[in-house]
This record gives structure tokens, sequence and C-alpha cells, in this order.
């Protein structure tokens, strides 16, 4: 069996991909559920699924759930339309160009022949994702309206992680000790 080659060719820039099993176990995966599971509990969302702690267990194995659904579906894409989705700094520029380019890459990717397309494997995984976690979420959630609302807050939370990505280097810097010289 010949090995699989990325669906994009890396650049040193981007980080490695482990695959989708190590991803199941992750950093990533973590941050994906713990928070919303947190603030989930606070606001009791969805209400239909109560309080206390089967409340947060339902809570937090639909949000990995959901997790794990978007990841499948973003490999998959991007296995058919070749996208590259990390995002890189641009590092350079003002705020607004910086803040303008950390939103436009949310929604942007890159192809191998260098060129940008839609990043459909990402928006597919935001929507997708949301749209599958409703047929176990409680009946008041299962309609258009609730897709896309939560499918859009998913791309929003993808724009505050570029935007993260973006300037958190240069914040970073500013706490760091300088040399003596």
């Amino acid at each position: 069996m010949a090995p699989v080659t990325p669906a994009v060719s890396a650049t040193p820039d981007d980080p490695p991909d482990h695959g989708f099993w190590r991803d199941l176990i992750s950093p990533r995966a973590f941050l994906a559920t713990a928070p919303g599971t947190i603030l989930d509990q606070i606001h009791e969302f969805p209400k239909e699924w109560g309080e206390g702690v089967p409340a947060a267990e339902k809570r937090a194995a639909s949000l990995y759930g959901q997790f794990v659904i978007g990841d499948l579906i973003e490999r998959g894409v991007k296995a058919i339309d070749k996208e590259n989705t990390h995002y890189r700094r641009l590092a350079t520029g003002n705020f607004f160009r910086r803040t303008g380019y950390a939103i436009a890459f949310t929604v942007t990717a890159r192809k191998p022949d260098g060129g940008y397309t839609p990043a459909y494997s990402t928006l597919a995984n935001d929507y997708g994702s949301w749209a599958i976690a409703t047929l176990w979420s409680p009946h008041s959630l299962r309609n258009p309206a609730s897709i896309l609302e939560w499918g859009t807050g998913n791309v929003g939370v993808r724009a505050g992680g570029n935007f993260l990505r973006e300037f958190w280097p240069d914040v970073k810097s500013i706490f760091r000790k300088k040399p003596k010289q």
C-alpha cells in the first residue's frame, strides 16, 4: 500500500498534521470541548439538558462529538479540494490591515498552485458539524435557523483564533525580558 500524501504540500511554517486518530486526544480536542462545556453549563445551554454533573457530561459529549464529526468533514473536503487552511501570520502592517487579513483567511484557503479558494473544508466543518449535532440536541435546536446561527458562531470563533495567532506574538514580545547590553 502506497503512503498517503498530504492534500496540500506543507511549508516549513505549517505545523505537522498528526492525523485524525491522534487528534482525538489532543490539546485541540480539549480546547474544542472544555471551554464550551463550561460556558454551556454556566448558561444552561440547552435548557432541556438541565443542571448538575449528568448535564455537564451530556454537554461535553455533545461538543466532543461535534469536534470529531467536524474534523472528519474538514479532512474529507480538504482531501477532495486540496486546500491548505493553516493560518500564516501577516505580521506587518497596521492593526486594521492585519485584522482584515485574519478575517479574510478565516474563509480563504491556499491551493497547491499558490492560488486562493474559499475555505470549503472549514465552512463545511463549522456548519456541517452543528447540523449533525442537532440530531442529538433537543428538538428546539433542530431547525435551519439554529444551524445558521451556531455555524456562524463557529466561523466567528475561528476568526477569533486567527486574530490571536496574528497578534499574540506581538503582545508576548512586550513582556519578554530584553537582554542587557
